[in-house]
């Protein structure tokens, strides 16, 4: 191959210069749907406060916590501002829900309701700042809430299904943005791999690998909790307790996360029965003081076999897997054989357990048991874990190490490791920038959309004035 990982994405990015201005029948569901797909005449608008207000880019629908629409671009009296935008019923929400105290909204620079009550007392962020509100009330006719359903697709700028960029990619050979992705890609991967070999250097490789691990065990929903628990629970601890017994780490795991029962299972199932009597064992002999962090587990929109508990299970067996020789020399034993990229990605694979245990055939303590064992960590998390935390920990070693011939095994995996399942940046991406997107992308192509849209187009979901528009304009082809 003789290559490595290049830099240049990083040249293009430097020149960006965003736009990042700060600044009944009817449900909120159906709001929401209204102000992502604007469906009055495209004409400005007034807030309850008198700002003429004209709309650019709604912003992205936000599924997670927090404000319900993401760097929306609006125009306040002719000057543009980007922030968030939250939708209530009624304008008294925003106190009700208690956005006036919460930091997550202080970025919000609309508040969009059904229902603006003059008396009710104006939006205002914690940070102090009043917050202007706009009422659909008499934008929404008849036929238009009746046009309106929560699956509408957001609308993008002026009326297209795509943005700037895949318009431009339709005229050109298309082999020249998913080159640029490429690149962007091979950036991305370098910069895991500095804030790896920079935690590596605090804490030392095996914690920094450690907390990686257990973080994208976490998912996007947990991987702060996950990542807590890392930090609280040292590696050589965990390490300790999994040489002692692959179940005193998942014990440990579970009693600081809060997750192990101090009762035994309502079910009454004699497996769950006795995995619990098992690790209550455990912890009243080698865990007596051990204390539970402050961290939560809501369980809304998360799928039955993705329970942090099943995950945390998951998570003990590999470290105790690994154990024997800890988890980075396990993981650079695979990057010192000689073998291709497929032969590289199935002996990582061996570091991840099959489907055995309790918690194979169990989603929850007092759940229903599964007619046939599922695997804690299916294929599509495992490549995650391999693109996420191994190709960075074999990048890291490689650069530090100026061990070229390593580096040039990472990059032979990456090119030719399979994509994850879609994300929703991932999703959206595809068809923002390619006019034709392929249903499935390698994971090198996923890892350039992500970082195109953070550096472009989280902050500028309009297209407007994009800095990466003029440059693909102008590049040579």
């Amino acid at each position: 191959m003789n290559r490595m990982f290049s830099g240049e994405y990083d040249a293009v990015r430097g020149t960006a210069t965003q736009v990042r201005e700060r600044a009944d029948l009817i449900t909120e569901d159906l709001l929401q749907d209204a102000w992502r797909t604007q469906p009055w005449p495209a004409e400005e608008l007034r807030t309850i406060e008198g700002h003429r207000l004209r709309v650019i880019s709604p912003g992205w629908l936000n599924r997670q916590e927090g404000p319900d629409f993401r760097t929306a671009q609006l125009l306040f009296n002719g000057v543009l501002h980007t922030g968030d935008v939250e939708v209530h019923l009624r304008a008294g929400g925003w106190r009700a829900h208690g956005h006036h105290e919460d930091p997550r909204y202080n970025d919000v620079i609309l508040h969009v309701v059904h229902t603006a009550d003059q008396k009710v007392t104006p939006a205002r962020t914690r940070s102090g700042r009043s917050v202007a509100t706009l009422s659909l009330d008499a934008l929404l006719s008849e036929q238009a809430i009746e046009s309106l359903s929560p699956e509408t697709p957001i609308a993008p700028p002026a009326g297209g299904t795509c943005g700037r960029c895949a318009g431009m990619v339709a005229a050109d050979p298309p082999d020249r943005m998913l080159s640029f992705l490429r690149l962007a890609g091979e950036w991305r991967m370098l910069s895991k791999a500095r804030a790896l070999q920079e935690r590596a250097d605090a804490a030392g490789l095996e914690q920094a690998l450690y907390e990686a691990f257990m973080t994208a065990c976490g998912y996007s929903r947990f991987k702060k909790e996950f990542h807590l628990l890392a930090r609280q629970l040292p590696y050589d601890r965990a390490r300790q307790l999994a040489r002692l017994d692959p179940l005193a780490l998942e014990t440990a795991f579970l009693t600081m996360t809060g997750l192990l029962p101090t009762a035994p299972p309502e079910s009454g199932d004699p497996a769950a029965v006795e995995h619990h009597q098992r690790l209550t064992e455990l912890r009243q002999t080698h865990l007596p003081g051990l204390r539970a962090l402050a961290v939560e587990w809501p369980r809304a929109g998360i799928r039955p076999a993705n329970t942090p508990e099943r995950r945390l299970s998951g998570a003990a067996r590999v470290i105790a897997r690994t154990a024997p020789t800890g988890l980075a020399e396990s993981v650079e034993s695979v990057w010192a054989e000689a073998l291709s990229a497929r032969e590289r990605l199935a002996r990582f694979e061996t570091i991840f357990p099959r489907p055995m245990g309790f918690w194979t055939s169990h989603y929850t303590w007092n759940g229903k048991v599964q007619s046939a064992p599922v695997a804690i960590f299916g294929e599509a998390r495992i490549l995650a874990i391999v693109g996420n935390v191994f190709l960075p920990a074999g990048l890291a070693l490689a650069r530090r190490n100026r061990n070229r011939p390593l580096e040039e095994k990472v990059l032979a995996l990456f090119e030719k490791l399979p994509g994850e399942p879609d994300n929703a940046i991932t999703k959206r991406m595809k068809t923002w920038v390619l006019p034709h997107p392929p249903s499935r992308i390698s994971f090198q192509l996923q890892q350039g959309l992500i970082q195109m849209h953070h550096d472009w187009c989280e902050t500028n979901p309009s297209c407007r004035n994009c800095s990466f528009a003029r440059y693909f304009e102008n590049a040579a082809p």
